[in-house]
């Protein structure tokens, strides 16, 4: 275990979070037991009241959830001076061909990049559900409520176990078989490099420019015109686009984006983004929020209807769908402005 101020604090946000996920998958399972098929309306709202610490530590867990995202970054980024890479993506590879423990640290990591998001959705859902059930006279919602809280506690104490086996795993005097950064991002054989060529042409740098604006352009106008009035098929049509501007501003970010932000024409890492460029993870950071967001509003009209939320559910659709729009747009004014002066210091450089 390589010990530094990042990898104490993700350590103890670590054990904290194991902790209180075990109280909540506890608790909740306990109030699950009192709200079977058969429970009266006064006892689920009974049964709210009661366990309303529960609810407490629930909300405390979801602060955790996403304070854990960004800090497994920074722990990441903490680790590139202790070995011969050049950024976050050199730290995600030690262990690579080793036959010692070290050699499970690259599934870790794999399995951390893909839990920490994961939970983060997962979390704004339970929330969602909660935030509508919470306003309800009779506690409709509380099954659904107590199960996606079992099923984020048992997430979130998945993601502790993995990260803190991570921790301790040793890491020092370890093989690196791939520590640099330009052998999957910036070679000519990389898989990313030919999906844009592919669909686009050689000139795909214009069309990705065209694709990622029209796509993203297109989602936050309408988030703005019809966030009020929007149905179900609507909604889905609205989840649909952002799914595919996920991808399509993924592709964007590491074939055209990151190349300028970083002011190197041929390095497309966005790993590097983070210390060379830290600005521009705000705005991925907004976009992600935009992408969940209207996930968000989509898990509130189709998990939350019923007839007493109906009322409810409508005003946190708008409400969820109004963020979408906020962080989108926040999104795409950044990273513009960002790429703009980027092209501009490049053009006085030149």
């Amino acid at each position: 275990m390589i010990l530094n101020a990042y990898a104490l604090l993700d350590a103890f946000v670590t054990l904290l979070r194991s902790f209180l996920a075990l109280l909540v998958i506890g608790q909740a399972a306990l109030a699950l037991v009192h709200v079977g098929p058969g429970a009266s309306p006064d006892r689920k709202k009974l049964v709210e009241d009661r366990y309303y610490l529960l609810f407490l530590l629930a909300i405390l867990l979801l602060g955790l959830n996403v304070v854990s995202w960004p800090l497994f970054y920074l722990l990441l980024q903490s680790y590139v001076s202790e070995w011969p890479v050049m950024c976050i993506y050199g730290v995600t590879q030690v262990g690579t061909g080793s036959i010692s423990s070290s050699r499970f640290l690259p599934g870790l990591v794999k399995t951390l990049e893909a839990t920490k998001p994961a939970l983060v959705f997962l979390s704004g859902a339970w929330f969602v559900l909660y935030f509508i059930n919470r306003q309800t006279q009779t506690g409709p919602l509380m099954r659904r409520v107590l199960i996606v809280l079992i099923v984020l506690g048992g997430l979130a104490l998945a993601d502790s176990a993995v990260e803190m086996t991570y921790l301790v795993i040793p890491k020092k005097e370890e093989f690196l078989s791939v520590g640099c950064c330009t052998v999957p991002f910036d070679a000519e054989t990389r898989a990313s490099r030919f999906v844009p060529e592919a669909l686009l042409g050689e000139r795909y740098h214009t069309g990705l420019y065209i694709a990622f604006y029209s796509l993203t352009g297109g989602l936050t106008l309408a988030l703005g015109l019809f966030s009020r009035r929007v149905g179900g098929v609507g909604l889905g049509a609205l989840a649909a686009v952002a799914l595919m501007s996920l991808v399509v501003g993924g592709v964007f970010l590491i074939e055209t984006a990151a190349p300028r932000l970083l002011r190197l024409a041929s390095h497309h890492c966005p790993y590097c983004l983070l210390p060379k460029a830290p600005e521009s993870t705000v705005a991925i950071g907004l976009f992600l929020l935009g992408t969940f967001a209207v996930g968000w509003a989509g898990t509130a009209r189709w998990f939350a209807s019923c007839a007493e939320t109906n009322t409810l559910v409508a005003n946190t659709v708008r409400g969820a769908l109004r963020l979408a729009f906020f962080a989108y747009f926040g999104s795409i004014v950044m990273i513009s402005l960002e790429l703009a002066l980027a092209g501009a210091w490049g053009n006085r450089v030149g």
